[in-house]
This record gives C-alpha cells, structure tokens and sequence, in this order.
C-alpha cells in the first residue's frame, strides 16, 4: 500500500463512511455501491502513484518559482509535468457533475487528492484545490448558458481558475471591495485591481465587484456585490481586459504564482443574481476552507515522514534518537496532532457529503413518500449547522497542526533542519501560509463562535452525545466517558460567555480547541472500533486532550473581560 494512500484513508473508504446511504441518495435506483466505491478507490490509487512518483521532482524544485513573461505566467518544469499528468488522469477539476463531463467526486475523496498533492508539493496544491472550488460556484450558481460553455473545459483542464477576493484595502473585510462593476445595456464591465490571487496567470477569473448603481451607497458593506466571471479571452476569440501586472515573492509555495491583477473594462458574466455576490463567494470560500485543511495535513504528513526517517536513522549516544524517551514523545505527539486533524477533516468531508447526496434525493421528487421528505429535510438542517461548525474547527486545527509538526521536524533534525537545504524547513515555509490564507486562524475561531452562538454547539453535541453512547466494548466505553465529562465541562464554561462579547472573542481560541478535541476524540474512538490497532492513538488522544480541556475551560469560567485591559498595559511596556 503507498503511503500516500495510508490506512486511515482506506478505513474510510472501506469502512466509517456510509457510502450505501450516499450512493442510493445521489443516484436512486441506479446506484450500485460496490461498483462506485471501488471507482473511487481506484481514483485515489491513480492520484497516489501520481504524487508519489513526481514527489522527488517537486521537492527538488521547491526553489523554482512561477515566472510572467510579458502577460503569460509560466509554471516551473516540475509543476507543469505534473498538471499534466493529473490532466491526463481527469483530476484536475473533482466536482464537477457528470452531465459536464465530470467525475463529481465526494468531498471526502476530493480532500484526500488535494492532501496527496500537498504532500508532494503544498504550491501545485494551491493550483489544483483552486479549481475544484471555481467550477462548483459556477456550477452552484451559474446560468445554464455558462455551465455548458465552460464546466466541460474545466472537467478536462482545458481551462483553469482562479478566485480573486483581496484588494490593497480589502483582505478578509470584503466590505471594503472596490472594483467596480458597470453594466451597460446587457452586458457588464469591470475595473479595478485585485492582489495576491493564487493562480492569477489562469483563464476564468471569478471576480468579486461592487455594482456601479449603487456604489456609493454599498461602499463599506457587502451589499451591492456581485460575483462575475471574467474571462481573459472572450467567446468571440477576442483578448478581455485583464491584465497581470506582478507576481509575488514568498516564503514557501513558490510554484504557485501569486498575481496582481488589473481590470479595464474587462467583459463579465454574471454569476448568480446581482447583489448575491458575497453569499456565492462564502460558498466558495467554505469548499476552499476544507481544501486548506487537508493542504495542512498533508504538509504535515510529509514533515512527519521525513522526521521519522531521519530520527529512525540517526545514531547519539549508542542509539537512535527515535527510541530517547523525549524524542519519542515528541514524535507521538506529532502523530497525534496529525491524525485528530485529519479526523476532524474526514467527519466534516462525510456530512458535506451527505447532504450533497440528500440535496440530489430531495431532487427526485417522486422517489420520496412525504415523511421521508420530512425526515431527509430535518437530517439535511442538521447536518447543514454542524458542517458550519466544523468547516472553520477543521480550517483551524489542520493548519496549526502543519505548522506545529514542520516546527518539531526542524527541532528533530536539530542543526540540519535550519539549513537552506533542509527538506523540513521547506516544508515549513509552506505550513505557514496555511494559517493565513482563506481566513486566519483567528478568524476561523471567531466563524466557530458565531456558530456556536447560534445554537451549533447543541446540535453537534447531541448527535457525539449519541454515539458515545453506542460504545460497548469497556475499553472503548471509558475513553468515551472521559470524552462526554469533556463535553459537559464545554457546556458549563460556554456559558459563561455570554454575558460580554468581548470576553467571548477573546476565549475564542480555547472554546475553538476544547470543542475540536471533543469531536477528534469521537472520531478517533469511531476509528479505533473498526480498526483496534488505532486505540492507542485514540485513548493517548483524550487522554492529553482532557487534561488541557479541564484547565481551558476552568480558565474561561474563572476569567474576565479584564484581562483586555491587563494586555492593553503589558503591550504599553513596549511604547
């Protein structure tokens, strides 16, 4: 088995994701499981042979960047080789549908490909998870007209895209858009400039723009945005005013060119209705949150690959520094930092899925009786406020894993981990924009919280609450105990802040932790029912992580907003 495959891969594929449910909802009738899921494992073996055989060229290529050459952007050799061979195996864009000529892949089986292709190369990453997302929102949201023109193109990579949000004053503050859109008769224009769009060098740009009719009035809002796509060459065959302007130097991901782009009166189509911008954009936004997650795990799994190797390999004071007792802590720690990200990940893939597949049954009008319409439309409501929840949670948890374990595999390799040439500080160069981009981590606990004061933490909790509950071989019965008393003190410490918001921002991070941990702990105990060689994994999982919670949680119960005021004269020591 490749190790790009792995076993937790293939335990879910095999095992912990109802596939009979999620075939027989998306296909009706048609659908026979044994056949799709052994397409689907086929697929993620043609996606692993791929990245584990160009893994050594796109490592050695980590310093070539992407080049512009008058208006073109050019890939390194390394990244071209390699689209291509993934063009050639059809996995370039996943979701798109099969009435488009795609193979409208889960999420779960998207995810793992992007996971593979980060750990080959976290910047060819940033190219491929792109495209998944473009396509959808055209897909979600497009005229017919568009789909038909354009999401053929993307299924066989003739074309590829790019999203282009961010603005000199507008990062993450959307509100604060100031490209324009100006429609004349029929059609509509756009001016403006965007900055720091992942595969700006590309041919279908989905442009986020302010309506010209109401400029004035929406500036500082995210009224009055509409999304576009702004193609660089027309249907007639005539050049559209787009333009490339730079391409950013970086730290990491340097295959990946990162543009500035200028619009001029550049022809867009409408994507979704006018003034619905924003709402087609976070729909995006989300898809490509989880794509950054497994974009973290599979940094991370590179870094821990290379650091057990070395540590295996390295002989200090009559044995190998994987068998010293902090050493071999630190490398179980990275596995378990690894591993409850990934499973926080694959949970939040298995309920976009399903609802995927519930939306194509609801459909199917007269396949349903009325009460299982009633009941189909509940499960998807639910679902619905838990993936809300976890989209942000995994965001979170599957970056700072990558960033923590790329900084432990540098410390593991002790002074050749610092050098230029270090395999691991490369791939720490690469974790880091993970926490940044598609939303901070700061701001994806913040997204948590707002969730969670909407009521998502009683949906999520009820439904881990019952399946904790299912566990009846003792030993898995009182790690899962231990994982319900963690739930009651989150519920208990929540609580207390409600009463100032401030105070709730500033928990934000430690309710975000204690609430991933309790869900990872699930997982991994759901894990290690099918598979007991996990239990170990699982019960050390809860066993750290409970410990933590417990003095998180009284941390937030005992604590006060005034620990503002003591970080505003602690910072003031500085001036």
């Amino acid at each position: 088995m490749s190790a790009y495959m792995g076993a937790a891969v293939l335990l879910y594929l095999q095992e912990l994701i109802d596939w009979d449910s999620y075939f027989s909802w998306r296909k009706g009738e048609s659908s026979d499981v044994e056949v799709d899921r052994a397409a689907l494992q086929e697929v993620l073996e043609t996606a692993a042979q791929i990245c584990s055989e160009m893994e050594p060229a796109l490592r050695a290529g980590w310093y070539e960047c992407a080049k512009l050459e008058g208006d073109e952007v050019v890939y390194p050799p390394h990244i071209k080789e390699t689209l291509d061979k993934l063009r050639d195996a059809g996995l370039i864009s996943f979701g798109v549908e099969e009435q488009y000529d795609g193979f409208e892949l889960p999420s779960f089986v998207a995810n793992v490909i992007l996971q593979m292709v980060s750990r080959a190369d976290a910047g060819l990453m940033t190219i491929l998870g792109l495209q998944a997302g473009v396509a959808e929102d055209i897909q979600k949201f497009g005229s017919e007209e568009l789909k038909r023109a354009y999401l053929p193109r993307f299924a066989s990579g003739e074309v590829m895209g790019a999203m282009d949000l961010t603005e000199p004053q507008a990062g993450s503050d959307l509100g604060a858009i100031q490209t324009r859109a100006t429609k004349d008769g029929e059609r509509y224009f756009i001016d403006g400039d965007k900055i720091f769009i992942t595969n700006g060098g590309c041919e279908i740009h989905l442009v986020l723009a302010r309506d010209g009719d109401t400029y004035d009035q929406s500036k500082g809002t995210t009224k009055g945005l509409t999304l576009y796509l702004v193609p660089r060459t027309l249907p007639s065959g005539e050049r559209n005013g787009v333009s490339v302007t730079r391409l950013e130097e970086k730290l990491g991901i340097h295959g990946s060119p990162t543009a500035a782009i200028h619009f001029e009166r550049a022809e867009g189509f409408l994507v979704g209705n006018e003034g619905e911008g924003f709402k087609a954009m976070l729909s995006l936004m989300n898809n490509a949150r989880l794509g950054v997650a497994a974009q973290g795990v599979g940094i991370a799994e590179a870094a821990l690959s290379v650091a057990l190797q070395y540590a295996r390999d390295r002989v200090q004071f009559g044995r190998a520094i994987a068998e010293q007792p902090l050493m071999k802590d630190r490398l179980a720690k990275m596995t378990l930092e690894l591993e409850g990200s990934r499973a926080l990940l694959y949970r939040a893939c298995a309920l976009v899925d399903q609802n995927h597949a519930i939306e194509n049954a609801l459909a199917r009008e007269r396949e349903l009786s009325a009460s299982e319409r009633v009941e189909l439309e509940a499960l998807f409501e639910r679902n619905d406020t838990r993936i809300r929840l976890l989209t942000p949670l995994a965001k979170y948890m599957g970056t700072e894993a990558a960033d923590s374990i790329t900084r432990d595999a540098i410390q593991i390799h002790g002074g050749l981990g610092f050098m230029a040439e270090s395999e691991v500080g490369k791939l720490h160069s690469d974790a880091i924009i993970t926490t940044i981009y598609e939303g901070t981590s700061e701001i994806q606990v913040s997204f948590a919280l707002k969730e969670i004061g909407r009521g998502a933490l009683t949906v999520v909790f009820e439904a881990l609450e019952q399946e904790l509950k299912t566990f009846e071989d003792p030993k898995l019965k009182a790690q899962a105990d231990k994982v319900l008393e963690g739930m009651n003190l989150i519920l208990g410490a929540a609580g207390s802040l409600l009463a100032d918001f401030n105070y709730a921002l500033m928990s934000a991070q430690s309710l975000a932790e204690v609430v991933a941990s309790v869900i990872a702990g699930a997982e991994l105990l759901k894990q290690a029912k099918a598979d007991p060689r996990r239990f170990d994994l699982a019960a050390s999982w809860i066993s750290r992580r409970m410990v933590d919670l417990e003095s998180r949680c009284k941390r937030i119960k005992e604590g006060s907003v005034d620990r503002l005021d003591r970080a505003s004269a602690i910072i003031a020591l500085n001036d």
